[in-house]
């Protein structure tokens, strides 16, 4: 008897995250060396690629606060995020909600692998396909304008229309993995919490706020994370779009980043930005987590 639960043990248990935790320490390892030559970086001035300089302290980071160029990108950046979090959150409880109500048929199988396909495309075809559908007078949705009798927009040479471009292709790339989070939650939801706002005469509306959102608050915590997180870090869309441009329009902290380091070779100003990408990063999460555990 002993020896059968100590096997079936084992296999809940044990095996499962003995299984996980090699993978585990792999990428915590290569992740957190990452992190802390960064941190090393950051805190030195290497004037050439050979990483020997002198240790500045927070020099570099106070530097980047006083360049015109890093603060436009970090308020382009908070836009940009803000903007694709909030349609990628609307977008993803819709989806969600619309695939809950189908259940299990196979409408709802066809339309839950559908929504994964901007996610599973590369960044860089996706950026692709989003030039290729707003590029000059040639551009699929300057022709369909055309046909409806309508001028063709400037949209990636405009600023402000390749700002609204980059974050909409944003949004589509990174919101299906929100909708599997949300979906997840919808999913474990009693059923019978439903019938008892039926019963107490609540409407879709009541019992959506009533009933569904706290029921799934850590779920809606967890896509908040990640919508924020993506897109704070969201490079493979942007640069092959406009490379931050028409005149740094579209340059966020992400590019700002590279640009540092791969075009001016300014490894120690490009680690700093990145520590501040980190840290802004876990506010965020730790800001969300908070708010939501409230709540519950």
């Amino acid at each position: 008897m002993n020896a059968t639960l100590c096997t079936q043990r084992f296999r809940k248990i044990i095996l499962p995250y003995g299984l996980v935790l090699p993978a585990t320490i792999l990428v915590a390892g290569m992740m957190g060396y990452a992190i802390v030559v960064a941190i090393v970086d950051s805190l030195h001035h290497y004037p050439t690629l050979v990483r020997e300089g002198d240790f500045v302290g927070l020099a570099n980071y106070i530097q980047l606060f006083g360049v015109k160029h890093f603060q436009d990108a970090v308020i382009r950046t908070f836009v940009f995020v803000g903007g694709s979090v909030v349609l990628g959150l609307m977008i993803s409880f819709a989806l969600a909600l619309c695939l809950y109500s189908l259940n299990a048929s196979r409408i709802a199988e066809m339309v839950r692998t559908a929504t994964l396909i901007p996610y599973l495309i590369s960044g860089v075809a996706a950026a692709t396909m989003w030039r290729f559908l707003f590029s000059g007078n040639a551009g699929m949705v300057n022709l369909f304008l055309e046909t409806l009798g309508i001028d063709s927009v400037r949209w990636l040479s405009d600023q402000r229309n390749a700002f609204i471009v980059v974050t909409l292709a944003n949004t589509w790339k990174i919101f299906p993995m929100a909708v599997l989070i949300l979906l997840s939650g919808l999913m474990v939801i009693d059923p019978q919490l439903y019938d008892a706002a039926i019963v107490d005469g609540a409407g879709k509306i009541r019992t959506f706020y009533a009933v569904t959102v706290p029921m799934i608050s850590s779920y809606i915590a967890t896509s908040l994370i990640w919508l924020t997180f993506a897109s704070f870090n969201m490079f493979a869309v942007i640069y092959p779009m406009t490379e931050g441009g028409p005149l740094r329009a579209t340059e966020v902290m992400a590019l700002y980043m590279y640009r540092l380091a791969f075009r001016e070779m300014r490894f120690s100003e490009a680690s700093a930005v990145m520590i501040l990408l980190l840290l802004v990063n876990i506010g965020f999460s730790f800001f969300f987590i908070r708010v939501f555990r409230k709540r519950d």
